[in-house]
């Protein structure tokens, strides 16, 4: 999941900001958005089917 999180560039990115995503794994479901300028991910939703 991890993976799909991660930009390269970091403060040195200059394209557009990636939009609301959403991954899910087994029972959790994440959703977040990447500031990819500040080399963080910041999740608003984390939910679990159980």
């Amino acid at each position: 999941m991890r993976e799909s999180m991660v930009f390269l560039e970091g403060p040195s990115y200059t394209g557009s900001s990636p939009e609301l995503r959403t991954e899910a794994q087994g029972r959790l479901m994440l959703t977040y958005l990447t500031d990819v300028r500040s080399e963080r991910i910041v999740v608003l939703q984390a939910t679990w089917f159980g």
